[in-house]
Formats: C-alpha cells, sequence, structure tokens
C-alpha cells in the first residue's frame, strides 16, 4: 500500500491547520462497554450529525468539469445487475474528486431511490437542513399507501438488487481505501446519514440504512486490517533500520505517525457505526433487519478477532440465539459456526460455550427444520473442536432425531452420531491390534466391523426396532461406504454373536440392501428430489449387482441357519427382491444357487404357520415365478410341487378333524373364554364406541342427515341405566387404585385420559338430547368429588344444559345437589359455575324450597330436609334483591 506523503509546511509566520484527530470526546455519549475497540478513539461528530446537529466541513473548490453522473444511472447499474460496479464506483470517484458537494448529492439521493423514496434532496436541502430535518421532510415524501420497497420485493429482482447493493458498498470502501476514507468529509458524512436513516420510523429507511451501514462497517473492518498490517511493517522496519542517519530515520518515524492517524481515524469509524447503527438495529422490530446485523457481526468476529472476538461482542449472538424468528437465529448459528470451525479461537470461547450450551441444545427441537440441521452441525464443531466435547447425556437429546422425518435434520443427525464414534472406533482397532499383535484375523482389524459393532449397539439402545430403514438413511450419505460392507456383515451372521444382536444386523443389513438397490428414502422422508442424476444411477446399478453377485451364494447359508426363527427369516426373505435376478440365468453355478434358494424356501413354507412368514414366502415365489426371468420354468415346477404336498397334506388331517366332535365345543369355548377374561378391557372400548353410535343416529343427526331418518335409535330404559352404572364403577369409582401405580406417571395419564373420553362422549348424549337431563344427575353430584380430573367437563356440560333448557337445568342440578347434600359442596360448585340466567335461578330456588319443605311420610321426622336451606342460602348472592320477590 503506498502511503499518502504528508504535506509540505508553509513558511513559519502562517502555518497550516492540522489535520483535526479525533479524541475520545464520547463522554456525554453512549457507555464504551457497547465498542468492540475500546482502546480508539471514537467519533462524536457522527452521533452528533445524526440527531441534527450536523456541522458540514467546507468541501473542495470546484475543479474543472464534472461527470455529470446521476443518481438514476447508480441506482439503475446496481438493480439490473447487468454493468460492472467497479466501473459505476470509479466514475463516481471521479465525480467526487471534482465536485465533492454535488457527487455526495448525488450518493444522497441514490441511497433515498435505494429505499423505495419518491424524494429528493436538493441542493438548498442539504445547505440549509440537518441531517433529521431531511429525512423528516423524505418521510413526509414516502409514499405510504404502498409497503413495498426495492429490498422487500420478492422474487429475483429482490436477490439481484441487494447483491448489487452490497457490492456496491463494499467496492465503495474498497476504492477509497488509500485516501479519500480520510479526507474528513466523505465517510464522515455518509455514515452519519446512514446513522440518522437507520433510526427512522419508516421501515424502508432502517432496512436499507442498516444494510449499507453493515456492508460499510465490514469494508472499513477490512481497511482497519491492511493499515493494522502497515503499521506492524513500518514498526518492525524502524527498529531493524536504526542505524539510519537521522533524516531517514525521521521519514520513517513520519510514515509511522501517518499510519497511526489513520488507524485511529478508521477505528473512530468503526466505533460509531457500531454505537450508532448496530447497536441499536440487531434488536429491531422487523426480522431482516436483525439477521443482517448479526451476518456481519459474524464476518467482523472472524475477520478481527483482536478486537471483536470478546464476551462483549459475543453476547449479541448469545442472545439472538433466542429471537423469537428462525431467520435470525439461523443467521446466528451460522455466524457461530464460522466461529467454531476456527481451532484457535475455541480457547475465547470458552465462556460462551459454558453460558449458552444448554440453549443450543434445546435447539436441536427448533420448529424450524433448517435451524436445527444447521445447530446440529455447529454442535458438532463445537463437539470435535473443544477439548470436553458433548457428554454422554447432552448428546441423549440428538440421537433419536436419527428417526425423525425429515431428511436434511436426520442426515446432521447422522452425521454427528457418525462422527461421535468415529474416534471410538480407530481407538478400538488400534486396541485390538496392539494387544493380539499377529493373531489378529482380518475382519478384526477392518474399520468398517467395529462401526457395525457400535452400530447394532446404538440400534439396539434405542429401542425403535421397527425404524431401522430410517437409521440407514440417516447414516447413508456419511457413512455410505460402511454401510455397503456386507461382506462384514455376513460373516457376523454366520458366525455366532448373540442373538439380539444378529436380528438387529439381519435387519439393518436388509435395510442397506433396499436402500442401495432402489435409492428410495423411507415412508413419510423425502428426498426433495424425485429423479436420480446420471451418477447416482451409475452407483446404484453397481450397488445392485454387487450386492447380488455376494448374496446369491450365501442367501441359502443364511436361510438354512435362521430358518426356525420367524422374525430373522421373515427379514431374510425379502433380500432377493432387491436382486439383479436375471444373474440367476449368468452361469450353471449361479443356476445351482437358484435351486438351493428353492429348496430352503419350500422347506421353509412347511415349517412355519406364521403370518409374516408365509407372505415373504409368498411374495418371493410370485416375484421368482415372473414370465420376465428366463428361470421362471424352474421356479414354477418347484413351487406346484410344494402346493400339492400341502394340499395332500392339508386333506390328510382335515379328515381327521372333522371326525373329532370336540373340535366344535373347542372352537366355542375359544370364542367365549375371551368375553369373560377381558371383561374389563373389553368394556371401556364397548362404551366409547356405544356413545359414538347413539350420538351417530340421533334425532339431531337425522335432522342434518335426511337419509339416516330410518336409523334412528334412542337408548332404552335398561340401556340408560347400565350407563349410569358404567359412569358409577369406571368414572367416579371411589377405588382409584388403576391411578395409584407406583411410578407409572404415564400409565395414570393415559388412563385418566380414556376416562375424560368416555364422560365426554356420556356428556354429548346429554346435549344433543339423546339422553333426558336429568339423566346428568349422575355427572352433575360428583362436581365437588372430582373437580380436579373433571371439573371443566361437568361444568361445560351445566352451561350447555341452561341454554338447551334453563328450568329442566335447574332441577337438574338442584336434585343434583339434593342427592349429594353436604355443604362443601355445595360451596365449590357456587364458586365455580357461572349462574347469569334469572329463569334459571328462580327455578332452582324454588325446587330447593319445596325439597326442603317436602312433608314427612309416616314414620319420618318433622320436615327432614329442612337443612337443605343452609346448603341453597350459598345461592343468596347471585339473586338479586329485585328478583326476591318472583319467589
Amino acid at each position: 500500500m503506498k502511503v499518502t506523503k504528508p504535506r509540505k509546511k508553509a513558511a513559519p509566520a502562517s502555518p497550516p491547520p492540522k489535520r483535526p484527530r479525533r479524541k475520545a470526546a464520547l463522554k456525554g455519549t453512549s457507555s464504551s462497554s457497547n465498542s468492540p475497540i475500546s482502546s480508539s478513539p471514537d467519533l462524536s461528530q457522527w452521533q452528533q450529525q445524526s440527531h441534527g446537529t450536523r456541522k458540514k466541513t467546507s468541501p473542495r473548490p470546484l475543479i474543472e468539469k464534472n461527470q455529470n453522473i446521476r443518481a438514476e444511472d447508480i441506482y439503475e447499474a446496481v438493480s439490473s445487475g447487468k454493468n460492472a460496479m467497479l466501473t459505476v464506483v470509479d466514475e463516481w470517484l471521479d465525480s467526487y474528486k471534482q465536485n465533492q458537494k454535488d457527487s455526495f448529492l448525488v450518493l444522497i439521493n441514490f441511497i433515498v431511490q435505494s429505499c423505495g423514496c419518491k424524494g429528493v434532496v436538493s441542493s438548498e436541502m442539504f445547505d440549509n437542513l440537518q441531517n433529521a430535518e431531511i429525512i423528516g421532510a423524505l418521510t413526509k415524501d414516502f409514499n405510504e399507501d404502498s409497503v413495498n420497497y426495492p429490498l422487500s420485493t420478492p422474487g429475483p429482482q429482490l436477490k439481484r438488487f441487494k447483491a448489487g447493493l452490497c457490492e456496491f458498498a463494499q467496492l465503495l470502501v474498497y476504492s477509497c481505501r488509500n485516501s479519500l476514507i480520510y479526507d474528513e468529509y466523505l465517510f464522515p458524512s455518509l455514515l452519519a446519514l446512514l446513522t440518522g436513516l437507520s433510526d427512522s420510523q419508516v421501515r424502508a429507511f432502517r432496512h436499507t440504512s442498516t444494510l449499507l451501514a453493515m456492508k460499510l462497517m465490514t469494508g472499513l473492518v477490512k481497511v482497519f486490517l491492511g493499515v493494522s498490517i502497515q503499521l506492524q511493517t513500518a514498526q518492525r522496519r524502524c527498529d531493524i533500520e536504526c542505524s539510519k542517519r537521522d533524516p531517514d530515520r525521521a521519514s520513517d518515524r513520519l510514515e509511522e505517525l501517518k499510519l497511526h492517524e489513520n488507524k485511529e481515524e478508521v477505528s473512530s469509524m468503526m466505533n460509531g457505526m457500531f454505537r450508532g447503527v448496530f447497536v441499536h438495529r440487531y434488536r429491531d422490530q422487523l426480522p431482516e433487519i436483525r439477521a443482517i446485523c448479526i451476518e456481519e457481526l459474524g464476518i467482523w468476529l472472524k475477520l478481527d478477532p483482536e478486537h471483536f472476538l470478546n464476551d462483549k461482542c459475543l453476547k449479541y449472538l448469545g442472545w439472538t440465539l433466542h429471537d423469537k424468528r428462525s431467520s435470525v437465529r439461523l443467521q446466528c448459528v451460522r455466524a457461530l459456526q464460522g466461529l467454531y470451525q476456527e481451532k484457535e479461537f475455541i480457547g475465547r470461547l470458552e465462556l460462551f460455550t459454558s453460558r449458552f450450551k444448554e440453549r443450543m441444545l434445546s435447539m436441536v427441537l427448533d420448529k424450524d427444520s433448517d435451524v436445527a440441521v444447521e445447530v446440529l452441525n455447529l454442535l458438532l464443531l463445537i463437539h470435535q473442536g473443544t477439548e470436553e466435547g458433548l457428554g454422554e447425556e447432552e448428546c441423549s437429546c440428538i440421537y433419536p432425531l436419527v428417526y425423525t422425518s425429515h431428511k436434511g435434520l436426520a442426515s446432521a443427525a447422522g452425521k454427528f452420531l457418525y462422527n461421535k464414534y468415529v474416534f471410538f472406533i480407530l481407538f478400538f482397532c488400534v486396541c485390538v491390534i496392539t494387544y493380539r499383535e499377529n493373531q489378529v484375523s482380518e475382519q478384526e482389524q477392518d474399520e468398517n466391523a467395529s462401526f457395525i459393532q457400535i452400530l447394532i449397539s446404538f440400534y439396539i439402545q434405542s429401542e425403535l426396532h421397527e425404524h431401522a430403514a430410517y437409521l440407514v438413511d440417516s447414516l447413508w450419505d456419511v457413512a455410505g461406504s460402511e454401510l455397503r460392507d456386507w461382506e462384514r456383515m455376513t460373516f457376523f451372521l454366520l458366525q455366532d454373536c448373540g442373538e439380539k444382536q444378529e436380528g438387529a444386523l439381519i435387519d439393518l443389513m436388509i435395510c442397506t440392501i433396499k436402500q442401495a438397490a432402489l435409492a428410495v428414502p423411507p415412508v413419510g422422508r423425502s428426498h426433495g428430489k424425485k429423479n436420480l442424476s446420471l451418477k447416482a444411477k451409475k452407483i446404484q446399478e453397481q450397488d445392485r449387482r454387487r450386492l447380488t453377485t455376494h448374496f446369491i451364494p450365501l442367501l441359502p447359508l443364511l436361510l438354512a441357519k435362521y430358518s426356525a426363527d420367524a422374525e430373522k427369516v421373515s427379514l431374510l426373505l425379502k433380500a432377493p427382491l432387491y436382486f439383479d435376478l436375471e444373474m440367476y440365468s449368468n452361469s450353471s453355478q449361479l443356476k445351482k444357487h437358484l435351486d438351493l434358494l428353492l429348496v430352503q424356501i419350500c422347506g421353509i413354507v412347511e415349517k412355519h404357520t406364521e403370518l409374516p412368514v408365509l407372505q415373504a414366502c409368498a411374495q418371493l415365489a410370485c416375484t421368482l415365478c415372473s414370465d420376465s426371468y428366463t428361470f421362471s420354468s424352474r421356479a414354477h415346477l418347484v413351487f406346484s410341487q410344494l402346493l400339492d404336498s400341502l394340499v395332500e397334506c392339508f386333506n390328510t388331517y382335515l379328515s381327521g378333524l372333522l371326525q373329532v366332535g370336540v373340535f366344535r365345543l373347542s372352537v366355542a369355548w375359544k370364542l367365549a373364554l375371551p368375553a369373560d377374561m377381558y371383561r374389563d378391557q373389553v368394556r371401556p372400548t364397548a362404551f366409547e364406541l356405544l356413545c359414538d353410535l347413539l350420538l351417530l343416529y340421533s334425532p339431531s343427526s337425522a335432522r342434518s342427515t335426511p337419509t339416516l331418518q330410518t336409523l334412528v335409535y334412542l337408548p332404552s330404559d335398561s340401556l340408560r341405566c347400565d350407563m349410569s352404572g358404567f359412569l358409577i364403577d369406571y368414572i367416579f369409582s371411589d377405588d382409584s387404585s388403576d391411578l395409584n401405580v407406583k411410578g407409572e406417571d404415564e400409565m395414570k395419564i393415559t388412563l385418566l385420559q380414556k376416562k375424560r373420553n368416555q364422560l365426554a362422549g356420556y356428556c354429548k348424549l346429554v346435549i344433543y338430547g339423546v339422553l333426558d337431563l336429568v339423566a346428568a344427575t349422575d355427572v352433575f353430584k360428583h362436581y365437588s368429588k372430582c373437580f380436579n380430573d373433571f371439573g371443566d367437563l361437568i361444568k361445560e356440560t351445566i352451561s350447555k344444559s341452561k341454554q338447551i333448557n334453563p328450568v329442566q337445568s335447574a332441577k337438574t342440578v338442584c336434585l343434583s345437589l339434593q342427592q349429594v347434600c353436604t355443604h362443601n359442596s355445595i360451596t365449590i360448585f357456587c364458586l365455580n359455575i357461572c349462574i347469569e340466567l334469572l329463569q334459571w335461578k328462580l327455578s332452582c330456588y324454588k325446587d330447593g324450597i319445596r325439597f326442603a319443605f317436602h312433608e314427612p311420610q309416616d314414620g319420618e321426622d318433622r320436615l327432614p330436609n329442612v337443612a337443605f336451606l343452609e346448603i341453597l342460602s350459598e345461592f343468596s348472592f347471585k339473586l338479586l334483591q329485585a328478583d326476591r320477590p318472583k319467589l
């Protein structure tokens, strides 16, 4: 970089004015805690200008000729993306060098036009008004009817305009890095204007100015780094060349002072932008603005860690992890990824990691899958980069994600799982080789074998044995070579490695075969690409031929070994469905293996009666008998012979069974036995189905669906009594042992939910008129007793009944209270039931009074129910004074 030469001194009588040094002049402004570079001076002039106290530096006099570049020309070049942006910037800079004021006014109007504002800043406005007044005038000219502006326009136009605007800002700083950035007019004035616009209430002004300010800030950071390197070089040169003559050393010292001044000036501008724009806009209401700030902060942290990579700046990333918008959280996570990728940053991130690790772990379940994917990649970087990594307890929330339906999230979890255990795989192999030395077999030294063993253990411990396809698909991209190592898998299966391990390995192996042969995702998990590329198809065909060549001779051996195990053999029978079966016709040796396969299939059919095994045999038999294969006639012959033998065997045993009279009684006994043994299990389900059927065929349903008129059914009195008895025996039963199982919280919740569903079904019958309101007495009287479990359902039923028939509802409630007749029950009832219908209150009072003064029958005490008046008095505060005479 060529250093600008110092100005020549004039006559001693009139010394030239010195360049004003910007000392730390923000004693009355914001605290230095928000500054990323605490040791550098600040640019207090910017903040004064952004608040309307702008004091302009007089521009240089007009030079011979102006280039006459217009704001519209710059805007057209930025929005179209067709022009070379460097040429546009150079043209404007040439114009600026000839006339600072007019060219700067062009730049201002370009910014205003980029905001979507139709207003124009005139020369008079620029000379006579402060920044705040100019922004206020532009706000009045803004088109408030339209919410769109260039940075909010959807489609490719937005992407093109944003890219052009960012490139313009970056090239402007780059082109001025050696000269105009220090002219004390262009950048102080520009940054002051952007600071004021970023504080505007108009969204378009804030959005556009923040984007420009943050990109300019990034350019300034790069300039600051360049000046710092030049200063270090100059200092080293001064130290080395101490033997120079005094004039030469003075020249070097002057250059060093010049670089110091430039560094302080850039640092001052950076501090001003950080405090004036970033600190306020990183929490802006608009998520796009917050995302811009966080994205650029990540760049600053990585470019200049000496000044930015500290707790004062990292705290903004930590806070933004909790942002309510996923786009902002996504930018924050990506910024952190850039930091954790650098090994030299890990030490400075220790405190941040300890504070926000818990939050990052919880974000793997983020509602936005894209954020969760990036968080998993971030956690992998943390695990690999930090000494302590992530513990097993912390990883326990990540492992289940390999079974999720989202492809990207599952693949990221699979990548984490693979890299988490790859160290243990390598360590295990080294230990085995070291311990057994020359006795180690080739298989034991293979890393793939160790990976398969760990994968089997993980699959067994996850206890999701019906989702092997999802685990394989999650690991396919990162561990494809290990999962295609069918040689190692069959080697394990032909040995004795434990029943659970063998079952899990067979399940995983069949899934890998299917994945390699078909290249389709599991059910519910889409890859996003409907058609495979030519390269992917070629790999698919190669894998299919390789697995067919490997399994044709070994499959009969595997079927023979596991023929007695229904679960394992049903899985192995699926393997040929993914073979290139035409290879059986290539040679006589392979035809022998086909005969062995047919023999094994016939033996399995004769040995097993389980439905999954027989279905797998039938499916494979249909495939082998397809006319598209040349060997189909041989398969037809074998299976026809099998069917003949099975029919003959069936006829032989059937004749014997028909002669046994006990057979019929045995069948009848088997039908009757479940009804008696499983009465308690069947009765609740039957009650729920009964409630649904009675509601479906109720008169109210017939009114809305006339075709059901002939199917209307109302329950008989005996059925109503049985349903009421079910409520007492199962729902409101005093014996709640079924809900007090120790240590079974999930069971308690499940049982309570079932009871709530059954009670809700009964209440619906009352509300829709299938049962009389009187039938609700059996429900209302348990309100206080079962308030915690069913209070909301009973309360809603009472509310609905008041709307249907207030008088009958009041009588039902009063009857329920008469049956309970306890002070505690009526107190709870009055406090929780809102009674606003006068007719309902009067009817309830009348029935209660009649019940209290009911004439005693023979043998009863005089007025035995008079104590009910005390309970009824709990309703007194609900009856207004004006309504009492009506009683």
